[in-house]
């Protein structure tokens, strides 16, 4: 007897739907994931200001006040202190943070530093050509609490990091830019040094020195001798909280590439532009804003997030200050 029975396979109707239904969940499952990665690399740059935070806690107990963030080349250096700390490159926010840390030489902080791009402190001491001692030599360093020379074993054993290396990301600016690190994207120039360094962002990237490296973070430390942050009401940012130009000549180099404009320095030109008005939107705490703020209604009270202590800033997934995603050290929203 015959079998009349036949092997039977899918058609090419059920493939191409079953290949349809996998295509559609494929479609919903890639956004899914890219939203958790998203969210993981979210908490972990949190992970890393706050292992931050608490070497910043460290250095204020040592020496009784978080590092300054002034840029010793730019505009937010006090008038006091710039004959002390004339600097021919940019040495800001992002640098200061860097060194206060880790150290000029990642060989940890120096106390006797005098937070210069060249690794210098001035000592009035006609011992040394022109009143300027380099605090970090190793080989003839200075030993803190003295103008005299020591061996390199002392000077390192003067030092301290404040923050494990696994923690800092902390790399040289020539290690992020692939440009030769002169502004040209805004309306301020800049001009660093290739080997200092910064800490970066968890947000890394392959760039073209050959290093992944995230973007650098921005630091801001708050001038609490001034009580408002009231750019756009004023139009004086030197009285402000918080003074944009601390890190101004690190944003204005663009991206990495400097081929692309960061949203904060969206202007050319001078302080009166918007780039310091786009600063203020990105740090005010408007739940303390006790009433409309105009021209002439000047007694609303405009405050930044963390008045008293200082500001971290992540540029985010998109390697742009000013944007959406944006990280910070504080919460969006939140009483502080």
């Amino acid at each position: 007897m015959k079998s009349t029975g036949q092997n039977k396979g899918f058609t090419i109707v059920e493939m191409l739907t079953v290949m349809g239904i996998i295509a559609i969940l494929i479609g919903l499952l890639v956004p899914a994931l890219n939203q958790v990665k998203d969210y993981s690399k979210q908490v972990q740059q949190k992970s890393q200001f706050h292992s931050i935070d608490v070497a910043l806690e460290l250095f204020k107990t040592d020496f009784g006040a978080y590092p300054d963030s002034y840029d010793n080349r730019g505009d937010s250096a006090p008038a006091v202190v710039a004959p002390l700390q004339a600097d021919n490159m940019n040495y800001g926010g992002a640098q200061k943070l860097a060194e206060a840390l880790v150290g000029w030489d990642l060989l940890g902080f120096h106390p006797r530093s005098g937070f210069r791009s060249d690794g210098m402190n001035y000592f009035q001491n006609p011992t040394f050509a022109g009143g300027y001692a380099w605090v970090y030599d190793t080989s003839n360093g200075l030993q803190a609490g003295t103008e005299s020379e020591k061996s390199r074993d002392e000077n390192i054993k003067n030092r301290k990091k404040y923050i494990d290396m696994e923690n800092a990301n902390a790399f040289r600016m020539q290690d992020v830019y692939n440009t030769n690190l002169t502004a040209g994207q805004g309306g301020v120039g800049g001009n660093f040094l290739t080997t200092n360094y910064v800490l970066c962002d968890v947000f890394a990237k392959n760039r073209t020195s050959g290093k992944k490296t995230g973007m650098p973070i921005l630091y801001f430390k708050a001038r609490i001798n001034y009580t408002l942050q009231d750019f756009t009401i004023d139009g004086n940012y030197r009285n402000d909280i918080y003074n944009y130009d601390d890190n101004r000549a690190l944003v204005c180099l663009g991206n990495t590439e400097g081929t692309t404009m960061h949203e904060l320095e969206s202007v050319t030109g001078t302080v009166t532009g918007s780039a310091y008005e786009n600063f203020e939107k990105m740090i005010l705490n408007k739940q303390v804003q006790q009433s409309t703020v105009t021209a002439t209604n000047p007694d609303g009270i405009l405050r930044p997030y963390r008045a008293d202590s200082y500001i971290l800033v992540s540029a985010g997934k998109d390697e742009l200050y000013g944007t959406s995603d944006d990280i910070f050290n504080f919460e969006k929203g939140s009483q502080q």
